[in-house]
């Protein structure tokens, strides 16, 4: 089957690819983003598919993995985000709550160049690895690393003026 072929066939799954997202909790716009990506890691993996198997087979075994991921990016992020908000509510006192500490995180964040910015959005915040993040944004890895460095230095400068 030629790629286009296989992409055709593929597309008459979008409906019970969205459905088996839903089942396991995803909400309906998250569940478009995941389909969407399977559809990436099909056309990425075209060639390890053998007519052998059902293409609804590997497309779930695909859509299976594209939700691990999914799930493993959301508990690192919220992981990072949790302990900046600990360092946020740290540095303020003792009185600040979840939404005021995420809200510190935001407003640490706008104080960086964009240039930093950018790096940690897309390294912390999206976990891209280094070498992806220096493609998006037409970079050295070597550059990445560097700005990174001078983010996380600089958001513990901010938090630290904040701190009493």
């Amino acid at each position: 089957m030629s790629d286009e072929g296989l992409m055709a066939e593929a597309r008459k799954f979008e409906r019970n690819l969205l459905n088996f997202f839903w089942r396991q909790g995803v909400q309906y716009s998250e569940g478009e983003d995941l389909v969407q990506e399977t559809y990436l890691r099909l056309w990425k993996y075209r060639g390890a598919y053998r007519p052998t198997a059902k293409l609804s087979t590997f497309l779930f075994l695909l859509a299976r993995q594209v939700r691990i991921d999914a799930l493993r990016r959301q508990t690192r992020r919220e992981g990072r985000e949790e302990a900046w908000g600990r360092e946020a509510a740290t540095s303020a006192g003792p009185s600040v709550g979840r939404a005021d500490a995420r809200e510190d995180v935001r407003w640490a964040l706008s104080r960086l160049s964009e240039p930093l910015r950018e790096v940690v959005e897309l390294g912390v915040f999206q976990d891209l690895p280094y070498a992806e993040v220096g493609a998006v944004l037409g970079i050295p890895v070597g550059t990445v690393k560097s700005r990174m460095s001078n983010a996380l230095k600089k958001l513990k400068e901010v938090f630290d003026e904040r701190r009493p």
